[in-house]
């Protein structure tokens, strides 16, 4: 009987000592199912910003700009050389556009939660914006996407959850307590990792995906470098050799089959596979309208346009229409904007860098209908 109790108290023992090692990043790299490229590592401080008081704006009108990679084109492209120099919108709307200032916090895979946090962590710092732009994406609210487990349970400071405890939803608030006690429950044993670590065989769809994320996506703080970056604090000069897109399908044969068909068929398979809702973004997502309006700040929501083929997909999906009616339906309980770019004659520009993402070029004309401003 003493034997067995030993027994039971040496696994656990075994087990508590595993759950702490894959604390240090080599060893849960080694052993783990960590994504490789992860941006989403436990590392969202809450950064100054004291570029948000910068006097050379302070007679424009601050946009806070909320969104995933497809929002990376406001860091750049949402400034006077680019707006001044677009063919797609009017004198009128330029004029309009150059009244306000974005300041964008996009990150690769994000959703409603990594908003929720940063927005908080800005509104506690004192700082508010005049307008609060939205990026919806259907693969932010679906539950089996690559990145959502990563973003639930590492997107977040622990000081922060509980600082906002009676804003969390309870399953969320249950699985991310837990996971807090037991690093096992983040970083799953992965035979596969272990096998690729030591054979060197790879994911092959996440290396695909990796040539798609920032070069900085894997740094020791991701969050530094997508949040706090140069392009929220100076604009660069008009540079339309930096575009690197391509109207309707790119000329090179294998450019056309990486960058657009290749990548729409990794996209339904690691964000949009198996899609069941994620309700709890639905309720951050919420949270941040509600506190928008408690602060009086307008908030627009809105889904980015996306190349033919990844459109054409929405449009076959089942999922898409009764998820897109969610987002229609909120809106329109909160008295709020929604705007979906993807329908016809909403952007004449039809420039993209990838099947999902748009050209920067288009941003002065996609800024212009996420406001409203007409020509």
């Amino acid at each position: 009987m003493k034997l067995k109790k030993f027994r039971i108290l040496y696994l656990f023992l075994l087990f508590f000592a595993i759950d702490k090692l894959v604390l240090i990043p080599s060893v849960r790299a080694f052993l783990t199912s960590e994504e490789v490229g992860n941006p989403y590592i436990e590392s969202f401080k809450n950064l100054n910003a004291d570029y948000l008081n910068d006097d050379r704006y302070k007679d424009k009108k601050k946009i806070w700009a909320f969104g995933t990679s497809r929002s990376f084109s406001f860091y750049q492209y949402a400034s006077i050389p680019y707006i001044q120099n677009s063919e797609y919108i009017s004198n009128q709307q330029k004029k309009e556009l150059e009244n306000y200032k974005v300041y964008t916090f996009a990150a690769p895979g994000s959703n409603p939660l990594i908003y929720f946090t940063r927005f908080n962590q800005l509104l506690e710092q004192n700082y508010k914006p005049d307008l609060v732009f939205l990026e919806v994406s259907a693969f932010s609210f679906n539950k089996n996407n690559r990145f959502t487990n990563i973003t639930l349970l590492e997107g977040v400071p622990l000081e922060f959850a509980m600082a906002h405890f009676n804003e969390l939803p309870n399953d969320f608030a249950k699985e991310y307590f837990f996971s807090r006690l037991f690093s096992l429950s983040r970083y799953k044993i992965s035979t596969k990792a272990i096998s690729a670590n030591i054979f060197g065989t790879k994911d092959k769809n996440m290396e695909m995906l990796k040539n798609f994320l920032p070069a900085n996506s894997g740094s020791v703080d991701p969050f530094a470098s997508a949040f706090d970056t140069k392009t929220n604090r100076e604009e660069y000069p008009y540079s339309p050799n930096n575009f690197n897109d391509f109207k309707n399908y790119p000329n090179n044969d294998m450019d056309k089959y990486v960058k657009v068909s290749m990548l729409v068929d990794v996209l339904k398979k690691e964000f949009y596979g198996n899609f069941t809702d994620n309700q709890n973004n639905f309720q951050f997502l919420s949270n941040i309208i509600n506190r928008c309006q408690k602060e009086k700040i307008p908030v627009v929501l809105w889904i980015p346009k996306v190349h033919k083929e990844l459109n054409d997909f929405y449009h076959s999906a089942n999922f898409y229409p009764q998820w897109k009616m969610k987002i229609q339906t909120l809106a329109e309980q909160k008295g709020i904007r929604f705007i979906d770019l993807n329908e016809d004659g909403k952007i004449k520009c039809d420039y993209f860098n990838d099947a999902a993402h748009i050209s920067g070029r288009c941003l002065p004309e996609i800024e212009a209908n996420v406001l409203g401003i007409p020509k």
